[in-house]
């Protein structure tokens, strides 16, 4: 079931990317996992891929797919996740500075692992039209609790910006 979600996500973010508007970005992510996340495990590190549909100067609408590793500590095991979300991106005038709000699924790829309910707000910064820095805070919250991370992603865009 978590396959077939995934390629439903996949499949809409490429649909979005097929209009004219549409810009594609990777990315490098880290993560450091905070409060009872951290610890059970270290810093996260992964790549996603990005998809902006611009609706107005200042707003887009945003869709991500990615996969993010955090590593074990005493004896417990990798935490493999793969966001999926959805959300804004609002640009603040003239200057490079924007915010993002996403929220989507957090799939844990490990036999028993739950679907988080998952958000991740964030402050960034483009450096260019295809280079840009985003500082989130991000929130898996599932059955049992919330895992949260603070992180970086550092992104790249295919084509110009508007």
């Amino acid at each position: 079931m978590k396959k077939v979600i995934l390629s439903l996500a996949i499949a809409m973010i490429a649909s979005l990317g097929a209009k004219a508007q549409a810009k594609f970005g990777i990315g490098l992510d880290g993560q450091l996992p905070i409060g009872n996340f951290g610890d059970f495990h270290n810093f996260g590190f992964g790549g996603s891929l990005k998809v902006n549909y611009t609706i107005d100067p200042m707003l887009d609408l945003t869709g991500s797919a990615g996969y993010i590793s955090f590593g074990g500590k005493n004896n417990i095991s990798n935490a493999d996740i793969i966001p999926v979300l959805a959300g804004i991106e609002v640009k603040f005038g003239q200057s490079m500075v924007y915010g993002s709000a996403q929220l989507g699924a957090g799939f844990g790829t490990k036999s028993g692992s739950k679907t988080a309910f998952t958000y991740a707000p964030g402050i960034g910064y483009k450096f260019s039209p295809n280079l840009d820095l985003l500082a989130k805070y991000t929130g898996y919250s599932a059955k049992g609790g919330t895992n949260n991370t603070i992180g970086l992603r550092l992104g790249y865009t295919f084509g110009q910006s508007k």
